[in-house]
């Protein structure tokens, strides 16, 4: 098996059939139990077998709140041998790739299955986060998109130690089966903090945007006023993050000077962003003083730099609603996931109301997807 103190096992990526097809932007594998461990040097194993992995959401043994390998996934998701779902690359082909006709799917490893159920790169010794996630990357090159060539990894990296998110850049940056870069909605210091510049400028480097999936964690209580009392609060308020995230890239001048930079918000809904967007433009025409370096107008990086994915999707009382925010929010920058396994899949054929405009659809479930992660050329 792969020995990850040095370049990751390599095979030939087959190239995906573009001409037609669904682009999926948030797939959820999860190693099998103990799978992991087997790239990971013996230091390291011996680490968690002993100690564990005490993450900025607690020890790996505690898992989240609600249990996510539980009713969080699809009752059908759940492999014949006891695995986890998203385990098996014969039930995502079965159940998600062949019959919705997945050009492309990329995926959000977000646990590393039997080393703990917490996000990786979330680990409190830099070193461990580093290793993990090294991990995770020769994993599901290996064992997801070799064997599969419409299944494309974004690569987690350990966010909050640049330097050696820089280095495990350099090492799968190039590498035709990475696409993307992965990081959480919840991290250390806002995302516009110079701490990250380095991730950020390596990322450009390799012409690889970067994917922030919703999470738990960040050692910050859960919402911005304090820890909730029921998870339905929490899932409701989640975007809290998601927002003051994009407030941070805009206002610190991230984009201005990395223009090259795309992220994405992903598993975190669309509709909210529209709002903010127009409140953030009002006030500052009236505080642009205090950001004057600031070289556009808010929304205008919106457009250029900042994609958001579907899912969970909303659902509007009145479905002509869901198109018209959409399109405040920019129609262009809207891209389809389905969350697979998760029990809120959204299916590409039933996600949009029957009045949703056709043209608008198109963009959503393919196009855009293509243009932000550059194959569209």
């Amino acid at each position: 098996m792969t020995v990850i103190d040095h370049a990751p096992a390599t095979a030939p990526v087959s190239k995906p059939v573009l001409g037609t097809g669904i682009f999926d932007v948030d797939i959820h594998p999860v190693p099998k139990e103990g799978l992991i461990a087997g790239y990971l040097p013996e230091r390291w194993r011996r680490h968690i077998a002993e100690y564990g992995v005490r993450t900025t959401n607690g020890l790996s043994t505690v898992t989240e709140y609600p249990q996510m390998y539980g009713g969080a996934m699809r009752n059908d998701s759940w492999p014949d041998d006891g695995t986890y779902p998203g385990s098996s690359l014969d039930l995502i082909r079965s159940q998600l790739l062949d019959p919705y006709d997945i050009t492309i799917g990329v995926l959000q490893c977000l646990a590393p299955g039997g080393q703990t159920l917490n996000p990786a790169s979330q680990a409190l010794d830099p070193r461990l986060a580093h290793v993990l996630t090294q991990a995770i990357n020769d994993w599901q090159l290996e064992h997801i998109v070799y064997p599969e060539p419409r299944l494309r990894a974004s690569a987690p990296v350990a966010f909050e130690a640049a330097d050696l998110a820089v280095e495990e850049i350099e090492r799968v940056g190039s590498n035709p089966g990475v696409v993307s870069l992965l990081g959480l909605s919840k991290t250390l210091e806002p995302l516009g903090s110079r701490r990250y510049w380095p991730i950020y400028e390596a990322a450009v480097a390799h012409g690889l945007p970067i994917q922030f999936h919703l999470s738990q964690g960040g050692g910050h209580a859960n919402t911005g006023t304090g820890w909730t009392s029921y998870h339905t609060e929490y899932h409701v308020g989640h975007t809290q993050s998601l927002q003051s995230q994009m407030l941070s890239l805009i206002l610190t001048g991230t984009f201005d000077r990395f223009p090259d930079l795309k992220v994405m918000f992903v598993e975190g809904n669309v509709l909210h962003f529209a709002p903010l967007a127009e409140r953030l433009d009002y006030h500052w025409s009236n505080l642009r003083s205090e950001v004057a370096d600031l070289q556009r107008k808010p929304s205008e990086y919106i457009r250029d730099h900042i994609w958001a994915s579907t899912q969970p999707i909303d659902e509007p009382e009145n479905p002509r609603h869901l198109a018209e925010m959409i399109e405040e929010f920019c129609p262009d920058n809207v891209v389809f996931a389905s969350d697979y396994p998760h029990f809120d899949f959204d299916s590409p054929e039933t996600v949009f109301p029957a009045s949703f405009p056709e043209e608008m659809k198109q963009k959503i479930l393919r196009d855009n997807g293509l243009k932000f992660f550059g194959l569209d050329g």
